[in-house]
């Protein structure tokens, strides 16, 4: 099957010359010249103060992702934690999933489980680019923006072509996925409106040779409808978008002596709609956002017979969780003339709320309030950009958080960037109210949160040089960075205690330190229609047991090496190639000796990987069908890591990867008068 789909993309490739695209490229795959992200006007990407990664909507195709997860394999100092039933969470700079703020539009995405959404439920169908921040984001974005932020652009419909279109998408995976959508377009003049639905299903795998039905990956199946309507006149813009995602993960479980098995079937479904207001005028920028979203989580158990297929569900035994957002933002810039000078600032209102069995009272909300504000000032070859943001809460709580970024251009080929930052992270509801049973065997655990838990801040400092030199007609770029992250009253579970009724009780609680540190080192060559880059990438975490334990080292380092080529191909043909080596890493934690007493530390170690892939892509019928076919995965990676038991976290796996597969995407665009 692998094989048969991927000879079959490449000789769709290699057709006759006939169809070759006569016209420049659609306007949708070059929209990464312009950023938004970590500044408060759309800024040219080479005159951004502070640094931001922009994978482009070209990329995206290219690579044949469906959802986030899937492209962020390739990004230096960005890993994914992947858990069998939570998903693909982003994790930065060495800090996890609770600090990397993920946004669409700006817009905080809700529902986080144990700290972390899953990536994969993230679609990338309507994004026109994804904006990388690394470093604390927090003056702009406030809490979980500690680490980082990663922010998905959707697509306007000012890049659609005048009049009614259809766009159509089908993808298909060697391993048992496949995706189709179709798009309706339409636009006239400066108003325009579209609505896109689409289906995802993956079969699942299973991973281990010793399991018959418990599933590493389980099946998924998605369903989605993304409505859109805009006006955009010459110097306003109106937007209203909105979001209505389904999602049923089903995890098996493996049957016991007499052929019963517990499976759980996690329903999730989202909902957000987001209206936007954007003006520009006379040097002034105004930007407003109001959004709504809803996240549905419900667990469904049932009982399995395995050997007759009867499947009888646990009504009593449903759990159920609702999260509910209210998001409304507004920020103005001011350019005062020729000083140089712009002053900004704006004002932020979100409320939270969560309800569920597992949420003490049943019930909680939270409202955060921040005001934030600053001024860029531009002297010859200087920009210096101090910022403030001022953050308070229902429950008293409130922060002061202060950002300076300078950019320093030496002449056309030298750049130099500092960002000195302090991020913050508030303890989320469930940390604060979490009332959690659970019975294991003979065995009862009970979770719960701290009400008075204090927020997570942290101090980052970050430097970047960038260089640029013509060799001939090749293009050398050299980026270096280096970073460093100190993170106060980390928020973290407490070791198991079992109290004096046997059961084994946890909360949540500040810890007193964590600590990052890295860099990266990246050359880029470019030459008419080839792209070649490279990154070395070291990465320090500290441990923590070293503070009790003088044998356990106080950094661990890792590191990753990536690169790739892209490269423009006669017959209008692209090519990508990606590379990822990922270092071997140590992670350190302890158990209880039951003979002794005594807590010893342990180590377990998890082992270095090679990825490798690759895609080709051609555009036929004057650019309105793009056929992309591709290789995952070439060197046929499975999945590393084990199960520990972390001072600090949960039982969990680290999972990567079910090994080699070949893909098809193809892309359809029809009608539509071009300008």
């Amino acid at each position: 099957m692998r094989t048969v789909i991927l000879l079959s993309g490449l000789l769709l490739l290699g057709l006759s010359r006939g169809l070759q695209a006569q016209e420049a490229p659609l306007v949708e795959a070059r929209l990464d010249s312009v950023v938004i992200t970590a500044h408060f006007e759309p800024t040219p990407l080479h005159e951004a103060v502070q640094p931001v990664r922009v994978i482009s909507a070209r990329r995206i195709q290219l690579q044949g992702a469906s959802h986030l997860q899937a492209l962020l394999y390739q990004v230096p100092q960005l890993g994914i934690m992947q858990h069998r039933v939570l998903g693909g969470a982003p994790e930065m700079q060495g800090l996890g999933p609770q600090h990397v703020a993920v946004l669409v539009d700006g817009v905080p995405v809700t529902g986080r489980i144990d700290g972390r959404l899953d990536m994969a439920q993230m679609l990338l169908s309507n994004v026109a680019r994804v904006e990388i921040v690394e470093g604390p984001s927090s003056v702009f974005y406030g809490s979980h923006a500690l680490g980082g932020v990663i922010n998905l652009i959707t697509r306007s419909g000012r890049q659609w072509p005048e009049g009614p279109s259809v766009a159509l998408r089908s993808y298909a995976e060697s391993v048992g996925s496949w995706d189709n959508s179709l798009d309706l377009r339409y636009r006239r003049g400066s108003f325009w409106a579209g609505l896109q639905i689409g289906r995802h299903a993956f079969d699942g795998y299973l991973g281990g040779d010793d399991v018959t039905r418990a599933a590493d990956w389980p099946e998924r199946r998605q369903r989605f409808l993304l409505p859109a309507v805009g006006w955009e006149g010459r110097q306003s813009r109106l937007t209203y978008s909105a979001q209505f995602f389904d999602e049923t993960l089903t995890e098996q479980g493996e049957p016991d002596a007499e052929g019963f098995a517990q499976d759980n079937e996690y329903r999730s479904r989202r909902t957000r709609h987001t209206l936007t207001y954007t003006r520009r005028w006379a040097g002034r920028y105004l930007h407003l956002t109001g959004s709504w979203s809803r996240y549905d989580r419900k667990i469904v158990p049932f009982v399995v017979q395995t050997q007759t297929g009867s499947r009888e569900r646990q009504t009593e035994a449903i759990d159920t969780t609702v999260y509910r957002q209210g998001f409304v933002r507004g920020h103005y810039l001011h350019h005062l003339g020729t000083t140089g000078l712009q002053l900004f600032g704006g004002g932020e209102v979100w409320v939270e709320q969560i309800e569920g069995a597992r949420i003490a009272s049943g019930s909680q909300q939270l409202g955060t309030y921040a005001f934030f504000g600053g001024l860029l000032y531009r002297a010859g070859a200087v920009q210096v950009r101090p910022a403030f943001r001022y953050a308070f809460n229902d429950e008293g709580q409130a922060l002061l958080t202060p950002a300076l970024n300078v950019r320093v251009d030496l002449g056309a080929a030298h750049t130099w960037r500092l960002t000195l930052a302090q991020g913050f992270r508030a303890p989320s509801l469930k940390e604060r109210y979490l009332d959690y049973w659970m019975t294991i065997g003979p065995s009862t655990y009970h979770i719960t949160g701290t009400p008075d838990l204090k927020p997570e801040v942290s101090w980052h400092i970050g430097l970047r040089y960038d260089y640029r030199r013509m060799l001939g007609s090749v293009r050398l770029e050299l980026e270096t960075t280096a970073f460093l992250n100190n993170v106060q009253d980390l928020i973290a579970l407490s070791p198991l205690v079992r109290n004096e009724e046997g059961i084994w009780t946890r909360h949540y609680e500040n810890v007193q330190r964590y600590r990052t540190r890295g860099g990266t080192f990246t050359l880029r060559l470019r030459h008419r229609g080839l792209h070649f880059w490279a990154t070395v990438a070291p990465l320090w975490r500290y441990v923590e047991l070293s503070e009790s334990y003088p044998e356990a080292p106080r950094y661990e380092l890792t590191t990753d090496l990536l690169g790739g080529v892209e490269v423009q191909l006669p017959g209008q043909v692209q090519g990508l190639l990606l590379y990822h080596y990922g270092g071997s890493r140590t992670v350190y934690y302890t158990v209880r000796d039951r003979a002794t007493g005594q807590t010893l530390l342990q180590q377990a170690a998890v082992p270095d990987y090679h990825l490798l892939d690759l895609a080709l892509q051609r555009a036929f019928w004057r650019q309105r069908l793009w056929l992309t076919a591709g290789v995952r995965n070439v060197l046929d990676v499975t999945n590393l890591g084990q199960t520990v038991w972390d001072t600090r976290r949960a039982h969990q796996r680290n999972l990567f990867l079910y090994g080699r597969t070949a893909y098809v995407q193809l892309r359809l665009m029809l009608g539509g008068r071009q300008q």
